[in-house]
């Protein structure tokens, strides 16, 4: 029997997780779209596939045990909705946060469109407050 193409999806985006999970940036070609549209990219991002990857390292940099757990996956058309916990022991500095050997969660949320049965755009975005104060972090807000 065919898979329907929400669960040919569904496995594309699982996969994607897990090559983050091994820490293994190859695994993404034939994935993800080598001009993929990642729409949250972290500061100075490269554009497409490699900028996508650069992400994944930068992450594994922080936090080399960095690991996803998908929690929820939703999928409809070309499109598949995703809550993801990463988990992770802070070894490398993390957006200006240096090394607290903590161990964090951090609540994520993705939509991903597919065409031709690649990732071609990738929206996300993470509870990176949440993440900060895991780590110990101060938080301070702008004094008018």
């Amino acid at each position: 029997m065919r898979m329907r193409q929400e669960e040919v999806h569904k496995d594309a985006y699982r996969r994607v997780i897990e090559a983050v999970n091994r820490g293994e940036p190859d695994a993404l070609d034939g994935l993800m779209a080598v001009d993929m549209v990642d729409h949250n990219p972290i500061p100075d991002q490269s554009p497409g596939l490699e900028g996508f990857k650069q992400w994944m390292m930068s992450a594994r940099a922080s936090f080399p045990d960095f690991r996803g757990t998908v929690e929820k996956l939703i999928a409809e058309g070309d499109l598949v909705a995703g809550r993801v916990t990463w988990r992770g022991t802070h070894r490398g500095t993390f957006v200006g946060v240096p090394p607290t050997e903590r161990d964090v969660a951090i609540s994520a949320f993705h939509l991903v469109r597919f065409a031709d049965g690649h990732v071609v755009e990738w929206w996300g975005t993470a509870d990176l407050l949440g993440a900060l104060m895991q780590l110990g972090a101060s938080i301070t807000t702008p004094q008018d």
